[in-house]
């Protein structure tokens, strides 16, 4: 329905866009680069994301534009929902202009269908958001502008891994290419977006000492206790990319974190390196994702949930033909 969210977006004047709560590169290029190219395009727009930003995207123009407060519900002709199809993964606030817009688009790249919404464009074919926002706005015939394509190279770069993942494909890459030369400086945006903190290296280290190799060390899980975050001064986003550090030990297929959350419950990321579709498990357990990263949220203590994901991924790795 690629068709229909381009149209949504042609006859809307007043646009709200969003993207799910605790926002990565992704969620936040893909959001701020639509904002930027529909104002752009003499759309009055608004934006919100629940959560903090990560410090390492202070970058992003337009971050101002991420006000806690938000228009009467009534207001948005269109909102747009970013790199997640599922409402409750935009937050409670998200719910009341869900509910009352006369229309609602979805864009999103993660695996599964989305139930709500008159236009919906899911299509986990695509490496990140961003790459899709950018394609609407080819659609739509819309110049892009050097700080839409700051954001929407910051969604790709990092959702493909600096174009590491398997999800680059020729496509990808000249999709950077355009934004390239449309104004995104690749060695800035790296710079920063991958720019880390000594607490952040400090809390690494706290989670590798959790560090267990399983299933004839085929499997790494850790684990990362909100104790060790609250006494770094560490914010959550701080975890985000230290299972790509477990998948990459030599002879490891699959990786997964297992982190506690300030709410209660445990947050799982699993990373495989393609003989395990993480995504499809992640699923069965009310979360989502792709083939080779996905996660989850699991309603149990921290060694609960290691315990239950150790099994399920052992038993995964166990039908791949491998000694678990």
């Amino acid at each position: 329905m690629r068709q229909a969210v381009v149209q949504a977006l042609r006859e809307a004047g007043r646009v709200l866009v969003m993207a799910h709560r605790d926002p990565d590169g992704d969620a936040l290029g893909s959001v701020l680069g639509l904002m930027h190219l529909l104002i752009a395009n003499g759309k009055q727009v608004r934006c919100h994301i629940n959560g903090l930003v990560p410090p390492e995207y202070g970058y992003l123009p337009g971050l101002d534009a991420l006000d806690p407060g938000l228009p009467e519900a009534n207001w948005p002709e269109l909102v747009v929902l970013l790199d997640c199809h599922e409402p409750e993964r935009a937050g409670q606030v998200a719910a009341p202009y869900l509910e009352a817009a006369p229309r609602v688009a979805v864009v999103d790249h993660h695996l599964g269908e989305a139930s709500f919404g008159q236009a919906r464009w899911v299509e986990p074919a695509q490496a990140a958001t961003a790459q899709m926002v950018a394609g609407l706005a080819a659609d739509l015939g819309w110049s892009m502008n050097s700080a839409a394509a700051t954001c929407l190279y910051t969604g790709l770069v990092t959702d493909t891994g600096r174009f590491c993942y398997s999800t680059t494909t020729p496509l990808v890459l000249r999709a950077a290419a355009d934004l390239v030369a449309a104004g995104a400086d690749p060695w800035a945006i790296t710079q920063r977006a991958y720019s880390t903190s000594l607490e952040r290296l400090k809390l690494f280290g706290r989670v590798l000492a959790s560090l267990e190799l399983l299933a004839n060390g085929r499997l790494a899980l850790a684990r990362a206790r909100q104790a060790d975050l609250k006494e770094l001064g560490c914010p959550p986003s701080d975890l985000d990319r230290i299972v790509e550090e477990l998948r990459a030990i030599r002879g490891v297929e699959v990786a997964a974190l297992v982190k506690e959350t300030a709410e209660g419950g445990v947050k799982a990321s699993l990373r495989s390196r393609g003989t395990v579709d993480v995504g499809a498990l992640a699923l069965t357990l009310g979360g989502g994702g792709h083939k080779n990263a996905a996660g989850a949220r699991l309603a149990m203590p921290l060694e609960q949930a290691a315990a239950h994901l150790a099994r399920l991924l052992s038993a995964a790795l166990g039908q791949t033909g491998g000694q678990a």
